[in-house]
């Protein structure tokens, strides 16, 4: 059987930010479930875009952020683990109040086509295994 993960959707450019950027804490106003602290969570890019948050990246991090249209939208890019929850950090990506602190982030190799939602939600099962099989593959692990 194929381990359930959760899926987080993130407006975009956030969920690139994780993937792709270093972004080790996603800022919520609520906890998540104490019982997912350890788990996996599926980065969702969702269909909305925030230029301003771009702009901010770029001029905070110095990275060049990927435009609108060079991001995908609707598809889970990557995996990361929900490795705490904290209410202050030293990370520059944190804004609070809740952070989520991330690790072991991996990129899918081809991002996943999925419909987001808000807060957590279950990938469905033909979704579900496409993302262990792209995550074992970044891995270099068998699915």
């Amino acid at each position: 059987m194929v381990e359930r993960i959760r899926g987080l959707t993130l407006i975009r450019p956030w969920a690139w930010a994780i993937a792709c950027a270093g972004k080790d804490v996603e800022n919520r106003t609520w906890e998540p479930p104490r019982a997912m602290v350890g788990g996996w969570l599926a980065i969702h890019a969702g269909k909305k875009w925030d230029q301003d948050a771009a702009d901010s990246i770029a001029d905070t991090f110095g990275v060049q952020v990927p435009g609108e249209s060079a991001q995908p939208s609707g598809v889970i890019i990557a995996v990361a683990r929900l490795a705490g929850v904290v209410r202050e950090s030293e990370s520059p990506w944190f804004g609070g109040p809740v952070g989520w602190t991330l690790d072991q982030v991996v990129q899918l190799p081809t991002p996943v086509t999925c419909r987001g939602a808000q807060g957590l939600w279950m990938l469905p099962a033909p979704v579900l295994e496409r993302v262990h099989a792209g995550w074992a593959a970044a891995r270099g692990a068998r699915p």
